[in-house]
């Protein structure tokens, strides 16, 4: 998942992650006091979702509830 939305599961505020993992320490650095969402308005499920930084393959956004 690359898509999220800032700060709560029905925010209109979206962001998206970061491919590579130097992009993502930058992203996460930026975003350092927000959380991210699977928003319902792009259709997603609601839950919280957190990154993920991968060396060996693309980074992104992952969530249990997905």
């Amino acid at each position: 998942m690359q898509t999220a939305v800032l700060d709560n599961a029905d925010s209109e505020d979206p962001v998206e992650c970061p491919t590579k993992a130097p992009e993502l320490v930058i992203f996460r650095r930026e975003h350092l006091e927000r959380t991210f969402w699977c928003g319902t308005w792009l259709g997603g499920c609601g839950g919280e979702l957190t990154t993920k930084l991968c060396e060996d393959k693309v980074c992104s956004l992952s969530s249990r509830a997905c």
